[in-house]
């Protein structure tokens, strides 16, 4: 008798296929980035109008923003924001998921309690698949679930 556990593990864990760089760079003009519009200053608060354009990804699975410094407040989530995580008594980072659809670019303003910077890491995963990773995505049984995704990622200090 042969056991093979688990199975789920040995693809999870082991076996990953990197695309050649040059294949997937071919797909895109644009990459994600952020767009600094302008900075408002009103007293001891600075609000930083900034813009996020997805580029040419194809079929973004999600965008993220992690967000350090001195945060207090945001256009997202009808202006609430939730207590910040710290790790080993770094600055106070809030984490905000978008998704949505469409090829708009997304407007949005961080508010700062104080002239220190506020970092913000963009990163962004697009599903399409180019015809090499479909050539081996085909190569696996119907009942293998292959991922395969492009990840983007950059930092922005305001």
């Amino acid at each position: 008798m042969q056991v093979l556990f688990p199975v789920n593990f040995l693809f999870s864990g082991s076996l990953k296929f990197p695309d050649r760089g040059d294949d997937i760079l071919k797909q895109y003009a644009q990459f994600p980035h952020l767009t600094h519009r302008e900075t408002t200053v009103s007293g001891t608060a600075r609000k930083v109008h900034l813009e996020l354009s997805l580029g040419s990804l194809k079929e973004v699975w999600v965008s993220v923003l992690n967000i350090t410094g001195p945060l207090s407040n945001w256009s997202f989530a009808d202006n609430q924001i939730t207590d910040p995580e710290t790790v080993d008594g770094g600055p106070p980072s809030y984490i905000c998921r978008l998704s949505g659809v469409g090829n708009d670019d997304w407007s949005f303003w961080l508010e700062a309690n104080s002239s220190e910077a506020l970092t913000v890491n963009l990163s962004v995963l697009d599903q399409y698949m180019v015809d090499s990773s479909k050539k081996l995505k085909g190569l696996f049984p119907d009942w293998v679930d292959v991922v395969a995704y492009s990840s983007f990622m950059s930092s922005y200090t305001f």
